[in-house]
């Protein structure tokens, strides 16, 4: 189980600012590579060790990104049967009119 704090700025320092827009940056760069890497179908175990020195990211992070694009891809795979009989059920009566 992880645990993880919530915090609040409340200087408008424009070092800490970009700083922090520096790391949401990196950290979504991170995503999109681990995203990309799982579907050509490396291990996340592999992905993991690569990030920190890709992006320049503590293992943390790493891990973090992996985690949260595998939850991403497992979520979208169960919802595609439900996205596509929706499609289906749209297309049917459209189909039926054009043919009748």
């Amino acid at each position: 189980m992880k645990t993880a704090r919530g915090m609040k700025i409340v200087s408008d320092d424009e070092t800490q600012l970009h700083s922090l827009g520096e790391l949401m940056r990196v950290f979504g760069s991170a995503k999109r590579y681990a995203f990309n890497r799982l579907l050509e179908g490396r291990g996340a175990k592999d992905i993991i060790k690569h990030l920190p020195h890709q992006f320049r990211l503590n293992k943390r992070y790493a891990e973090d990104a992996v985690l949260l694009v595998q939850s991403l891809i497992s979520s979208q795979r169960e919802l595609l049967p439900t996205r596509l009989e929706d499609v289906q059920a749209k297309i049917h009566p459209i189909k039926s009119v054009l043919l009748s």
